[in-house]
């Protein structure tokens, strides 16, 4: 029998769930170039943009441009897993809406990241622009995040649970889980402070911020505390103890939070060696994507199904 040649365009529920797997590591990877690039002080490798030089398009061989130029080459590969993307949620049968929107949206942001990564250059990594380009990758995760977590569903996620939970512990769940996340920012944020305080700025000359770096030290500690104290409530309440897959996504946090701990404690007293802080910036990474995976899979309702079984059942 023939086969409909329009089959072999449609793109299946578990080959698309590989695509946003693939644009959830282009950005991490995009996250840890980034790093590289601060840590080995590459930061003005290339001192103009989006050309190496105002007279080179590409790097020289030198150490630092080329440390530089190859974070902006793996900018290629992320742009090019959006496209895939945006061309299967297009493509992916049965159709969503959901899907192809979330798409856009990173889309939307990798665009407005490039441009915040060539204004960090034109400004000689000034450290408020450095903040908002690692802060603008995390908006990034989270949204890559959800995407992926979503295709792994037969529908959009949900709070209709069908569980024994009452209204009151569900509604109170909801609360604590977006709590989760709010904390989750704050400790970016006050990490990306102690950064910008700290002696990897960049480059040599990089203009530091002028905070003492104990003092946003220990508010980053704090808010990593209140972080610490939001899952925990999570995860001792009856919603997600009930639960055997929220209690693996929750331990996975958690033993995600005591780790990149250790990796902060070790670095801050240790003189801020590199690659301590090239791990925590991975860590960070890995504990805000582990957060959001947890708080949606705390939000799919018991009716759903992984994508696969739907285009197979």
């Amino acid at each position: 029998m023939a086969r409909d040649p329009r089959s072999e365009r449609e793109v299946t529920p578990s080959r698309f769930a590989t695509f946003t797997a693939a644009a959830l590591v282009a950005q991490v990877l995009i996250i840890m170039s980034g790093a590289a690039v601060r840590l080995t002080g590459s930061g003005l490798g290339c001192s103009d943009w989006p050309r190496c030089e105002s007279d080179r398009l590409v790097a020289p061989l030198e150490f630092h441009p080329m440390v530089e130029f190859a974070n902006r080459l793996v900018s290629f590969v992320v742009v090019a897993t959006v496209a895939l993307v945006i061309w299967g949620a297009m493509k992916r049968r049965p159709y969503r809406r959901d899907l192809l929107t979330l798409g856009w949206w990173i889309a939307a942001f990798t665009a407005a990241q490039i441009v915040v990564g060539g204004v960090t250059v034109r400004y000689d990594l000034w450290p408020p622009i450095v903040m908002a380009h690692f802060l603008f990758s995390m908006v990034l995760i989270a949204i890559a995040v959800v995407l992926h977590h979503r295709a792994h569903t037969d529908r959009a996620g949900s709070d209709r649970d069908r569980g024994s939970s009452g209204a009151s512990d569900l509604l109170l769940t909801i609360g604590i889980r977006l709590w989760l996340l709010v904390a989750g920012a704050a400790v970016l944020l006050s990490g990306a402070i102690v950064t910008g305080s700290g002696p990897h700025g960049g480059d040599e000359e990089a203009e530091r911020l002028g905070f003492y770096v104990p003092t946003v030290t220990r508010l980053h500690t704090a808010t990593v505390f209140v972080f610490l104290a939001v899952l925990l409530v999570l995860l001792l309440g009856p919603r997600v103890r009930s639960r055997p897959h929220l209690v693996r996504a929750g331990t996975v946090v958690l033993a995600a939070v005591v780790v990149q701990g250790a990796i902060g404690y070790y670095q801050y007293f240790n003189g801020v060696p590199a690659l301590a802080v090239f791990l925590h910036v991975v860590g960070a990474t890995f504990v805000w994507a582990s957060a959001w995976w947890f708080t949606l899979e705390m939000g799919r309702t018991g009716a759903e199904r992984p994508a696969a079984e739907v285009s197979t059942a």
